[in-house]
């Protein structure tokens, strides 16, 4: 195929003696010309679109793969999901997290608890958690930074600045160093004495904060001290008190209700055993014994959710002096291994 470069019709090919044929015949050849001109150019217009446009594409999702945040394939741990880790019954919750894009700061909440489900566990000993961190790369080139700060006795606080908008995913691993002695082995040449070691002293928990849409996002949160975490906490388990003696008294009025309806109970029954026979009379006694017991066992019920508002307002007056405590500096706080 022939590349026309320059108009056939800019070319002075025509002389001024030329005759009507000759005229007739450099007019033909200047209108087929132009028409093979315009269509190669126009066909060089669409490539040179085409490959703009690719190349555009390719820039805007360089750009959009270097700004925007990339979710790893790993499902994030739920809030307030209960985590086992080491062999002394150690387990670990993550309670809160909030992402600032703007600055990168990734505040992590972790609550530690044992095998029951009190709040506070005077078995657990986060002097002997140790905490290590994977996932997202800038961690693991140490061009992120992290702060590890204890804010009471079973409640710690995880900051992470300096990470990239577009970070996969965080993952915290915490492991129990208290010694375990079932893991002592001793020297002996009976069998019966070797002492094996306990499956699962190395149990890991790892707890994974994934970049996605779950990820609760705060561009006006700062890092704060760990004066203030600490304080936080304290007023988070003051109005964690609160709400349980809200819950008590609720459960305690409907309680009360409930009571009401078994005395309506006895009484509506005892005025029809006047016209019941013997049989129907052993019947309405047993279900007046049924309504007393449960009356009693509401009764007793009430009692005790009197007795733990009691505990709780004790609880609410040591929180508040502990807070003053801190406010003045007095933290109180157990350091963690790093």
């Amino acid at each position: 195929m022939q590349h026309v470069k320059v108009k056939y019709s800019q070319k002075p090919h025509l002389k001024e003696t030329a005759g009507c044929w000759s005229r007739f015949w450099y007019k033909w050849r200047i209108k087929q010309d132009n028409h093979r001109y315009n269509r190669y150019d126009q066909q060089r217009k669409s490539v040179t679109i085409r490959l703009l446009s690719l190349l555009g594409i390719g820039v805007a999702i360089i750009v959009y793969s270097m700004v925007m945040p990339r979710p790893s394939s790993t499902v994030s741990t739920k809030l307030n999901q209960t985590v086992a880790f080491g062999n002394q019954g150690a387990n670990v919750q993550l309670t809160q997290k909030v992402f600032n894009a703007n600055s990168g700061l990734l505040e992590l909440h972790f609550k530690f608890t044992g095998n029951t489900n009190e709040t506070t566990i005077s078995g657990i000993n986060m002097k002997r958690f140790k905490l290590s961190f994977a996932g997202d790369r800038y961690i693991q080139n140490g061009e992120s930074e992290y702060h590890i700060i204890p804010t009471s006795a079973n409640t710690l606080v995880v900051q992470f600045e300096k990470l990239k908008t577009n970070f996969q995913d965080v993952r915290v691993l915490f492991r129990d160093k208290t010694i375990d002695t079932a893991d002592i082995t001793v020297a002996t040449d009976d069998p019966d004495r070797a002492v094996k070691q306990a499956n699962g002293s190395d149990q890991v928990a790892t707890i994974i904060v994934n970049n996605d849409n779950q990820l609760k996002q705060d561009n006006k949160r700062v890092a704060k001290s760990k004066k203030q975490l600490v304080v936080a906490q304290t007023e988070t388990n003051i109005n964690e008190q609160k709400h349980l003696i809200s819950k008590n008294q609720t459960a305690i009025k409907e309680w009360q209700s409930a009571i009401k309806e078994q005395t309506e109970n006895i009484d509506s029954t005892r005025q029809q055993m006047k016209d019941m026979t013997n049989d129907e009379l052993d019947q309405a006694n047993e279900a007046i014994e049924n309504y007393e017991s449960k009356t009693t066992d509401l009764k007793k019920d009430i009692s005790n959710a009197k007795e733990d508002i009691s505990i709780e307002k004790d609880k609410i007056d040591q929180l508040k002096k502990q807070k003053t405590e801190q406010q003045n500096g007095q933290l109180n706080v157990p350091k963690l291994k790093e």
